[in-house]
């Protein structure tokens, strides 16, 4: 682990930046009303299933190696 980068280029420092936010706005006493949940999780679910076909594209496109047939 001699490669340096800029903090912000971190995985783990967004993950915990993610995870500070929820806590605050939880603490806060925001809260979000069962109408507008479900429109979240929705959302959320059509970004991840986006995210997952392209990367599949991707993944098969970097891939070196064919995949074998049964």
């Amino acid at each position: 682990m001699n490669d340096v980068k800029g903090i912000l280029q971190s995985k783990t420092i967004w993950s915990l930046l993610v995870g500070l936010s929820a806590t605050l706005l939880l603490k806060s006493g925001y809260t979000i009303g069962d109408a507008d949940q479900a429109v979240i999780v929705d959302s959320i679910l059509k970004v991840v299933e986006v995210v997952s076909y392209l990367a599949g594209i991707v993944f098969r496109i970097k891939a070196t190696k064919v995949i074998a047939g049964a």
